[in-house]
């Protein structure tokens, strides 16, 4: 049985090659029998990345199709390359495999 957590706020960005696309969104998570998961609300668009518990090596999917998590700059938006440097502030994004949906949040609460 799904069980949804408390909604959210944050700023979601969405990269299409150089273009970026931000917005405040609603972060919506949950969980259910399997997996948990989380909704990004932005745009009149809806994200929906899906993390699997019964299989925890598992890749998340985002819209479905196989993605790949990372970090970008919050300023500058350039790809974490190594480890976090301290004192700097750092996006969550996931993407597909194939590139085609890329998007990130920074929680604001």
């Amino acid at each position: 049985m799904a069980r949804p957590s408390v909604d959210r706020l944050g700023i979601c960005y969405e990269f299409k090659g150089k273009a970026v696309t931000r917005a405040p969104c609603v972060i919506s998570p949950g969980y259910g029998a399997g997996a948990q998961y989380v909704t990004y609300t932005f745009n009149n668009r809806e994200f929906y990345v899906e993390y699997p518990n019964l299989k925890p090596n598992s890749a998340p999917t985002l819209n479905g199709k196989t993605a790949i998590e990372y970090r970008r700059d919050a300023s500058f938006f350039a790809i974490l390359k190594g480890a976090p440097v301290e004192g700097e502030t750092y996006i969550n994004c996931i993407k597909t495999k194939d590139g085609k949906t890329d998007v990130c949040v920074l929680e604001t609460d």
